[in-house]
């Protein structure tokens, strides 16, 4: 990671960082205009390099800027309720209610073999007040625990299951038999408590307390005994950043790295936009060791 708070990257881009662990506002880019590939490069190292990024002044562009930014990413997964734009899944809230703001720490889709890796998430019309979206970061995360407590986790894995989290009467299935379907759709499985980026190499804690269950080899109480202590850790101040949200800014993170929470204290009603990029399984430090000693016998 850079060590200076500001500095340029290829394509003209500009980066100011928001925190020391993670966050920076990216700047020299108007979406109105075609993505070239320089800036596209800059935007991803930027992105690998702080978890997450923020764009400000998109507020002159559509739908169509805003897939053509997810693209630079990786393949937008479709999976949103209209179907003239099945990128877009709509983020709202009403204003003084819990309801639709994530307000929990998590990363998105853990419950998928194959989580998303990269959000984007656009501001439509956000609240006028209030209504702030932080992040934290895994890596920061993991890198702050104990030797002693590293080795204990780093082989272990999480149970975690959609349904077994979500009520029946949750109005976002909007039927019990959607809640089937979606139980079907995403059966309990397993994920690593620390993951690796593939990219970078990164270990970052990934167990988070709204979604995983148990700890696979733990008893009930043990496992979420140690799920708490770790999930605790997404919590200090110094591990996050906090973005206001304002008409035409972009969020852009990495779900595989970071997690995030919507401040519940929205005065008034807020509509975003998001669109995911599709991902693939997450690497435990095992995996990634392996996948390391195949490089060279492919090479």
């Amino acid at each position: 990671m850079p060590a200076d708070r500001t500095y340029e990257l290829p394509g003209g881009l500009t980066v100011i960082r928001t925190q020391p662990a993670l966050g920076a506002v990216v700047s020299g880019i108007d979406l109105a205009q075609p993505l070239d590939e320089a800036k596209a490069e800059g935007l991803r190292r930027a992105l690998f390099a702080h978890g997450v990024i923020f764009l400000r002044g998109q507020d002159h562009i559509g739908f169509a800027e805003h897939l053509m930014l997810a693209e630079a990413f990786g393949t937008p997964i479709c999976d949103g309720p209209d179907p003239e734009r099945p990128q877009i899944t709509p983020v709202s809230a009403k204003a003084g209610s819990r309801e639709g703001t994530a307000s929990s720490w998590h990363s998105d889709g853990c419950y998928q073999p194959s989580p998303p890796s990269v959000s984007i998430l656009r501001g439509i019309d956000p609240c006028t007040f209030g209504g702030d979206t932080c992040w934290a970061s895994g890596v920061a995360a993991y890198a702050g625990l104990a030797d002693e407590l590293k080795r204990q986790i780093d082989p272990l894995r999480f149970t975690t299951s959609l349904a077994a989290r979500i009520p029946k009467n949750y109005n976002h299935f909007g039927t019990a038999s959607n809640w089937e379907e979606l139980n079907e759709k995403y059966p309990p499985i397993t994920q690593p408590v620390v993951v690796v980026h593939p990219v970078t190499g990164a270990r970052a804690l990934y167990a988070n307390s709204t979604w995983a269950l148990g700890i696979e080899g733990m008893d009930e109480e043990e496992g979420q005994a140690l799920i708490d202590r770790l999930s605790a850790e997404f919590t200090r101040p110094e591990y996050q950043t906090r973005w206001q949200w304002e008409k035409g800014a972009i969020a852009i993170w990495d779900n595989r790295i970071v997690q995030h929470y919507g401040v519940p204290d929205q005065t008034t009603d807020r509509y975003l936009e998001r669109i995911t990029v599709q991902g693939g399984p997450m690497l435990s430090i095992a995996d990634w060791q392996a996948k390391r000693k195949r490089i060279p016998e492919q090479a």
